[in-house]
């Protein structure tokens, strides 16, 4: 073969023995291995970062089973030509008995419309398409074209299996001499998965007049690895994740890796706002206001200047106390069935409604506080949709003050008692007077006041 033809292409396998990694694939029980164990080829769509074989893997396939092989693009070809092959293949007796692989590369590219001409063809068995993408066919595929697709997913090569391409790339292009196995290692974690940038990378070596480490090192620069179906995705959930996990560091990493990978702020920035919602929620509600500023921020600032509110709104957001009852709250209350609303609580604003009984026994809140009225409907009542997780939620059900006649009396008790002071008995009075240890903290002051200091204590108690 041509010394112009790339080092990649030129190490490209030619059997699955020769393909390294996708063991979940190619092993004893892959779904690969199975689903061409009868030399039937399916319908399927492979999707993987680049350089993780999903071309390869295709023609192979398509030799193996006895099917001609037709590449087409979805960056560089049209989807009438597309079309105009598929037509044509059916009155060719080479596809007749057996219908020819059309292979889609970067399929995700074809819109909804592009996609449906595949439709028919595949129905009709006329022909097999093996589509290839690195975005989420979740996202991007027609779901009358996924369902009759098998979803193939390829994972990114580890670096053992690079060194192991790497080393017999040598071998063939280098024969008889040693191995630069410094450089071998570096690139197999450079390239992070990607088999074809590693080649790539070994090309360049080759090529340079008097190579080392730090000049190849120099030459190919630091790895951008970003792309749609790692970052967008993979990226946004390993950050996520990292903040509901309050690891401010992980958080600040796959910002960072999103920020240098060209991920859109905007998107960055509603990432966070849903995480300090959904997993922060009102254990601190200051987290999504913090979020919500940096959001404003990045659309008036811009780049570069925007990472750094991203990153302060980040930092709190990971920091703070999480808590996911809000998101279980409205799930729970978006799973009730439902009922009337009460009569009184139905709209009375028309002497109509109010004859017929709108509104009546509705009591205005604002003119006592304290007086208990039921707002959910009859046969929901009693049901609690929000479940306060944290201490900082749990307070607001902190309302109900202690009877402050029964209070002053436990309180002249207790000093007559304590004249020096001393600690008060803050459990036995929440019992008899109904209330939180917190409404309790809030009514003492008052009564200790000119008399004495109170002191909050922090007691180690054996479990």
């Amino acid at each position: 073969m041509s010394q112009t033809v790339p080092l990649p292409e030129r190490m490209r396998p030619r059997t699955l023995d020769e393909v390294v990694g996708q063991a979940h694939l190619l092993g004893p029980k892959g779904a690969l291995t199975r689903l061409t164990a009868g030399g039937r080829l399916p319908p399927m769509v492979m999707w993987g970062r680049p350089g993780t074989g999903k071309t390869t893997l295709a023609r192979i396939l398509a030799e193996a089973t006895g099917h001609g092989f037709r590449e087409f693009s979805g960056v560089s070809g049209s989807a009438a030509e597309l079309k105009k092959f598929l037509q044509e293949s059916r009155e060719m007796p080479l596809f007749r008995g057996v219908p020819p692989v059309v292979f889609l590369d970067e399929i995700h590219r074809f819109n909804r419309a592009q996609q449906d001409i595949l439709l028919p063809f595949l129905e009709r068995g006329e022909a097999i398409l093996i589509g290839a993408t690195t975005e989420n066919p979740a996202f991007y595929l027609n779901p009358a074209l996924r369902s009759r697709c098998q979803l193939i997913a390829l994972k990114g090569l580890e670096p053992g299996d690079i060194q192991q391409v790497l080393e017999r790339a040598w071998a063939k292009e280098r024969p008889g001499k040693p191995e630069p196995a410094e450089v071998f290692g570096w690139l197999s974690h450079w390239a992070g998965g990607d088999l074809r940038s590693a080649l790539s990378g070994l090309e360049t070596w080759l090529e340079m007049p008097d190579p080392d480490l730090e000049a190849l090192q120099g030459a190919l620069g630091g790895r951008m690895m970003f792309d749609r179906a790692d970052g967008h995705y993979d990226l946004a959930s390993a950050f996520q994740k990292s903040l509901r996990g309050s690891d401010a560091d992980a958080a600040l990493y796959y910002l960072s890796r999103m920020v240098r990978g060209g991920e859109d702020p905007r998107f960055i920035a509603r990432r966070l706002m849903v995480c300090a919602a959904e997993d922060v929620g009102n254990a601190d509600p200051q987290a999504f206001i913090l979020a919500e500023a940096a959001s404003r921020a990045v659309e008036q600032i811009g780049w570069p200047e925007a990472r750094i509110p991203l990153a302060q709104a980040v930092i709190y957001v990971a920091n703070a106390a999480k808590s996911n009852a809000t998101v279980l709250a409205v799930d729970a209350a978006l799973a009730a069935e439902d009922a009337p609303v009460p009569e009184a609580l139905r709209d009375a604003h028309t002497s109509t409604a109010r004859k017929a009984g709108m509104g009546a026994g509705y009591h205005y809140s604002h003119d006592d506080y304290d007086r208990p009225q039921a707002f959910l409907p009859e046969k929901l009542r009693g049901t609690a949709f929000h479940q306060p997780r944290r201490p900082q939620e749990r307070n607001w059900r902190d309302r109900l003050e202690p009877d402050a006649l029964v209070l002053g009396a436990l309180w002249e008790g207790w000093m007559a008692d304590h004249p020096e002071g001393g600690e008060i008995p803050m459990d036995g009075w929440c019992e008899q007077l109904g209330c939180s240890r917190e409404a309790l903290a809030r009514a003492l002051p008052k009564l200790a006041q000119g008399r004495f200091t109170l002191v909050r204590k922090l007691e180690a108690r054996p479990l």
